[in-house]
């Protein structure tokens, strides 16, 4: 079954709260395109493979969350839609 990250496609924002001052966090992109000069163009789960971390296995994308209030940077996991999952949304059954 493929799975696919709301955030990276489009189809929903990035909800995080700062643990520092509380203010919505924006979306800095994903981790995985801050590992090196061509992380960037590797496919996503090519770099789940050998980033050390479950997010692949339990399909999760990995975000860089950043407040623009007090500069906190912070992990944030997306989980990942399946296709039925898609589905839902675009008939707007889940939010």
């Amino acid at each position: 079954m493929n799975h696919l990250c709301p955030v990276c496609n489009g189809l929903a924002a990035l909800h995080e709260n700062c643990p520092r001052c509380g203010q919505q966090m924006t979306d800095a992109g994903r981790l995985y395109d801050y590992y090196g000069a061509y992380s960037p163009y590797r496919e996503i789960d090519d770099a789940k493979m050998d980033n050390g971390v479950r997010d692949r296995l339990h399909h999760q994308c990995q975000h860089t969350g950043w407040c623009p209030n007090c500069q906190e940077e912070r992990t944030v996991v997306v989980e990942e839609w399946t296709s039925d999952m898609l589905v839902d949304h675009n008939n707007a059954t889940i939010f």
